[in-house]
């Protein structure tokens, strides 16, 4: 249908070749824009990575600062010599004087290298040997911060808070300071995105989380060891937890090497959304791309190629059918391309007016040139008629033969006009039809009227130009001629006679006159090789432009004649 939305855009077209063009202009564009994006993103992702440490550094601050009050209460205490050096009943009495003075704590002790406990605030003995991870710690000079679930003198687990003493310069051990899980573990504010909270040492321990060790557990990272974590900066990082599911998970220090925190954060947090790979916001020139070149090809189909494929269809249906279209300019039709369709529109108008000016012209002057080979053959047969009077009139025989050849030839001329005339095209003949016209008007035998003669003829269809049409069909009335003239019966008293006419290869044409002889041909030979019917034979095959062969070939003499059909070649004028 005319106007009609066409198929997708190929290559070659028009829409494909926009569509090329406008991705080469768009890839700077698009260049910049993906930057832009990236920068933008990484800003974002900076900035939300500062948000949700902060919330986590922020919410950790309860741990802080019990830590550091712990830490600078055992480092006043190990500082202080007169403590840690007197016996061990005065040190007993007075830790056991400075934890009744804090209910936070619930013992505190120095503890020192070899494993001994030197004095502490409970009368209750305690053995290091069953706290691998606190002996440990004893034994170096840092600060430490351990976890023990299972305490042999506090009611429930507890947070041990260790800093180094030194007595004369010496390192001695270490005044640890156990505060319960239950008052340093962080509360939840109710508030906050993140699922929770756990803070960690610098060796991995889990120290305290919101919701239990156990629930803690599946909620870290499996695959990463909460000891790398330790000693890094503020971060933030997409992981799998041990349960399987996809979390954020932001990273704090708490005291700088002793004590980290971790938040976990549900994937699809607000705040933590940005940290995340947004593959949305990376693809957005992609999807930039994608609409201007979507909206360019619909607007182009829509005000061009619509419009072109239409004209297209005008002009296919004007070459097939020879019909002018009606003007179907459409309103949103641009003015260059309905320039165009009016232009071709007043050109097929044009073209038509001068196609019927040629018809008639053409008509006019095959009429005229049908009229003149029509005369041609009527002045012909008039010319026939009166020789026929001659031939009558005529007491010589010789004058009536030298007539009746005469006759012969101009009623060949005739034939061929008459087949002109009566032809729908005037410039082919049909070589079959003028030949046989031709054998059936011919007195092929100037002999006795008894003489019983049989003409047989094979005559292919073959579109000649008048200009051979003529030679031939002359050749062929001579050849019939002395046929006539000198043939002899065959031995059961038959004269017979055959014309064949076929095409070979390479638009070669064989013509063939075969007709009964003598065994010797001398009649022949000794009479028809000098007349003039064999001279006018082979005139005609000359101005057929083929090659002549003429003898007694298998009991027959024949007349064999080979040329190639030829075009139509105007006759040069010389002025």
């Amino acid at each position: 249908m005319l106007g009609a939305p066409g198929p997708r855009p190929v290559p070659s077209g028009l829409g494909a070749r926009i569509i090329g063009f406008l991705t080469i202009a768009l890839v700077p564009l698009g260049l910049v824009a993906y930057w832009q994006t990236t920068q933008l993103e990484e800003e974002t992702r900076a900035r939300s990575q500062l948000s949700v440490t902060g919330i986590t550094e922020n919410a950790a601050t309860s741990e802080r600062r019990n830590v550091l009050r712990a830490l600078g209460a055992a480092q006043a205490i190990g500082s202080t010599t007169s403590i840690v050096a007197t016996d061990p009943e005065a040190c007993d009495n007075f830790l056991a004087d400075f934890r009744r003075s804090s209910q936070n704590y619930t013992y505190i002790g120095v503890l020192l290298k070899s494993g001994q406990v030197k004095c502490g605030s409970s009368s209750r003995a305690a053995d290091l040997n069953d706290f691998p991870q606190l002996l440990a710690a004893v034994q170096e000079p840092f600060p430490a911060v351990t976890r023990i679930d299972n305490p042999s003198i506090s009611p429930g687990p507890v947070v041990v808070v260790s800093e180094p003493f030194e007595v004369d310069g010496v390192h001695q051990g270490h005044v640890s300071i156990s505060i319960p899980v239950e008052f340093i573990r962080p509360r939840n504010p109710g508030q906050t995105e993140y699922t929770d909270l756990v803070t960690f040492n610098r060796m991995g321990q889990v120290l305290s989380t919101q919701h239990g060790l156990e629930a803690a557990r599946q909620r870290l990272p499996a695959d990463i060891d909460l000891a790398t974590l330790a000693g890094a900066e503020e971060q933030s990082f997409l992981a799998r937890g041990a349960d399987g599911e996809e979390r954020i998970y932001a990273l704090a220090p708490v005291v700088p090497d002793l004590v980290y925190a971790l938040s976990v954060w549900p994937e699809d947090s607000s705040a933590a959304t940005t940290l995340g790979t947004s593959g949305f916001a990376r693809s957005l020139p992609l999807i930039m791309w994608a609409a201007s070149v979507i909206v360019a090809y619909l607007a182009v189909n829509r005000l061009v190629i619509r419009h072109i494929r239409t004209l297209r269809y005008q002009m296919r249906s004007f070459a097939r059918d020879r019909r002018v279209p009606a003007q179907s300019s459409a309103q949103d039709m641009a003015l260059e391309l309905r320039d165009m369709e009016n232009d071709f529109l007043h050109m097929a108008d044009s073209i038509m007016q001068d196609e019927a000016q040629l018809e008639n012209t053409l008509r006019e002057k095959t009429i005229l040139l049908k009229e003149v080979h029509h005369r041609v053959k009527n002045n012909l047969q008039l010319i026939s008629s009166i020789m026929n009077m001659q031939i009558r009139q005529s007491e010589s025989p010789e004058t009536k033969i030298v007539l009746q050849r005469l006759q012969d030839r101009i009623r060949g001329l005739a034939t061929i006009h008459r087949n002109l005339y009566q032809s729908g095209d005037l410039s082919h003949v049909n070589a079959a039809d003028l030949l046989s016209d031709l054998i059936s008007q011919m007195n092929i035998v100037s002999r006795e009227s008894n003489v019983s003669l049989e003409v047989t003829k094979s005559l292919a269809e073959i579109q000649v130009y008048p200009d051979q049409a003529v030679p031939m069909s002359l050749l062929t009335a001579e050849a019939l001629t002395n046929a006539g003239k000198y043939m002899t019966p065959d031995p059961d008293g038959i004269y017979r006679m055959h014309v064949d006419l076929k095409r070979e290869a390479d638009r070669n044409v064989v013509l063939e006159i075969t007709n009964s002889a003598s065994e010797d041909g001398r009649d022949v030979k000794e009479v028809g090789r000098n007349g003039l019917g064999n001279r006018l034979i082979q005139a005609f095959a000359t101005q057929l432009g083929g090659t002549l062969d003429q003898g007694i070939c298998d009991g027959r003499y024949r007349v064999r004649v080979l040329f190639s059909l030829s075009d139509f070649k105007p006759e040069v004028v010389d002025y």
